[in-house]
């Protein structure tokens, strides 16, 4: 059988009504309870010091020494003069708890005065035996239309147990209070909860009632009739699900744009192949024109030095090493998509690292007749990549080359300052214009002007330093003036050490 979601809510509504009710009035009872045990023990401390004064006064008076023998033989008085004084009923013990005297003339039964017609049994023995080891104790005994409290208290002499008293005393009052206003709760909560129960019936009623619609059209979607009207008037989040069921019949309709879409973004991937690519070429041209260079001076002149033709030899085993990395490397990130840690870092001295990068572009500044001023501080180290530091270093004189003055000069300068690394590239330039300046760190984005020495690249290498930058946890900033230059500062976190000289 197919139960509405209007009758669940209404069912699993008055099913927690009743638990809610249950639960609550059962909380309020035990309450009222604790509340009246706390009022009666403490009512009872009061009553257990005025108890042994009482004692104290009736064996002072009677001049009767405070022992087992003589609180027997005189339990009868004892027990008519005490209540007279606390005014209710009082029984008397021996210290082992045996009988010994009743002020109602009922031999300690406790019940068999109140409730005549023997509708309770009596209460036990469990309050003496817990006299007899010298602890206090109390019973809440209801009788009839009577809330009886009886208190058993050992009576103690001269540093022993001489006696037992029962009092019985009468709290109907106290909890007849305490009745009327559970009663009175109980009914407030069951008018509140009956309120709340009507309110979530016509709740799921006006709840139900658009989801239904939903339904309907659902099924009529599901049949092809498209063309659904959906008259919901809610604000609600009901109101919400119509207009987003709309909005979702609409873009059924559209499947064709989705395949559209499809297309386009595979036709990205392809792009992005592409560039992965022409990352691999532009990452690849540098070594390549160092190996180019020496190799060209090598051709070119009969050189019989053979320091310096060991020296060339070592540099293009040395760069061809680095474009195998590099490719290695573009592989590997091609794999990763991304990644924002250092790989293979060490202890480099960065000093020597900028230094070879300056002396290793040098072949191609002096084909520009540009001149690479260097101002390094001497042995700074520091903890990072000396691969990836040394590009950042090739890239941006690179492209100092690129976009700088024949006959200029391009400045390069590492200092330490507090607690971080500071690299400055400076040429002298064209300059780039300054609403461009935002651009420059995006992939593939150059800046087309045909009067620079060169002009061929792929728009890779700033992205690639600032990538190389962040991984390094560093800051890179290039400020530049048209006609006049372009400035780049980079800065790396410490971990910069000075290196010791040996002597």
């Amino acid at each position: 059988m197919k139960i509405s979601i209007r009758y669940k809510l209404m069912i699993g509504f008055l099913f927690i009504f009743c638990i809610g009710y249950a639960v609550m009035s059962f909380y309020l009872n035990k309450a009222v309870v604790d509340t009246n045990n706390s009022m009666i023990k403490r009512s009872l401390l009061s009553f257990q010091k005025e108890l042994f004064l009482h004692v104290e006064q009736y064996f002072e008076l009677e001049d009767i020494s405070m022992d087992d023998t003589s609180f027997e033989n005189h339990a009868n008085d004892f027990a008519e003069k005490l209540s007279s004084k606390i005014e209710a009923r009082v029984i008397a013990y021996s210290r082992k708890g045996d009988f010994l005297a009743d002020t109602a003339n009922a031999n300690g039964i406790i019940l068999n005065y109140e409730d005549l017609d023997n509708e309770n049994k009596d209460i036990g023995y469990e309050d003496l035996r817990m006299a007899t080891e010298d602890i206090s104790s109390f019973v809440v005994v209801p009788v009839k239309d009577k809330y009886l409290v009886v208190y058993t208290s050992p009576i103690l002499g001269i540093g022993e147990r001489i006696g037992i008293v029962r009092c019985i005393l009468d709290y109907s009052e106290v909890f007849s209070s305490s009745k009327d206003l559970l009663n009175m709760i109980n009914t407030l909560v069951l008018i509140i909860f009956g309120t709340i129960l009507l309110f979530m019936i016509l709740l799921s009623k006006k709840i139900s009632s658009p989801i239904e619609k939903l339904t309907k059209a659902t099924k009529k979607i599901g049949e092809g009739e498209f063309d659904v009207k959906i008259d919901v008037d809610s604000n609600d989040e009901v109101g919400e699900l119509a207009k987003s069921f709309v909005k979702m019949n609409k873009q059924i309709k559209q499947q064709i744009d989705i395949i559209a879409f499809d297309r386009d973004n595979l036709r990205k991937i392809e792009g992005f192949r592409k560039a992965f690519f022409d990352n691999i070429t532009h990452e690849m041209k540098t070594p390549l024109t160092i190996i180019s260079g020496y190799c060209q001076i090598l051709i070119d002149q009969n050189f019989e030095d053979p320091q310096f033709l060991q020296k060339s030899v070592r540099k293009i085993k040395r760069e061809s090493e680095n474009m195998h990395k590099m490719v290695l490397q573009l592989l590997e990130a091609s794999k990763e998509k991304s990644s924002t840690t250092i790989r293979d870092t060490e202890k480099i001295n960065l000093s020597q690292v900028v230094d070879s990068a300056c002396k290793d572009m040098k072949i191609k500044a002096d084909k520009y007749q540009i001149f690479i001023k260097r101002e390094i501080e001497e042995n700074i180290v520091t903890i990072g990549n000396s691969a990836e530091l040394r590009r950042v270093v090739i890239n941006l004189l690179d492209n100092s080359i690129k976009y700088g003055d024949v006959h200029s000069n391009i400045t390069v300068k590492l200092f330490t300052e507090g607690e971080d690394c500071h690299i400055t590239i400076e040429d002298k330039g064209k300059g780039i214009p300054t609403d461009k300046l935002h651009k420059i760190f995006k992939r593939f984005y150059r800046i087309n002007q045909s009067d620079f020495v060169e002009t061929e690249g792929y728009g890779l290498g700033l992205d690639i330093v600032k990538e190389i930058i962040d991984k390094h946890h560093g800051e890179i900033k290039i400020s530049s003036t048209e006609q006049m230059g372009t400035t780049v500062w980079i800065k790396i976190p410490q971990n910069v050490y000075k290196t010791e000289t040996s002597v």
